[in-house]
């Protein structure tokens, strides 16, 4: 090989895609999101219960309670 092909090869070696940002920007980034999708999912906790359908003996008990007559 000649000395101008093996001085070439270092060069390209030496060329790399660079990151825009840090590393450490990545993380804390997709830390941040990960902790906004938490506090979403957290604020949901307990939901299931309140929009359970009554069963019929509750919705009974409340209606008579209010005046309502009872089926």
């Amino acid at each position: 090989m000649s000395d101008r092909a093996l001085s070439a090869l270092p060069a390209a070696a030496e060329v790399a895609r660079q990151l825009p940002m840090p590393a450490i920007a990545f993380f804390l980034i997709a830390f941040g999101i990960f902790v906004a999708l938490l506090l979403v999912t957290w604020s949901f906790r307990n939901t299931a219960y309140k929009v359970q359908p009554r069963s019929q003996g509750q919705s009974d008990h409340q209606t008579t309670q209010h005046g309502g007559t009872s089926h």
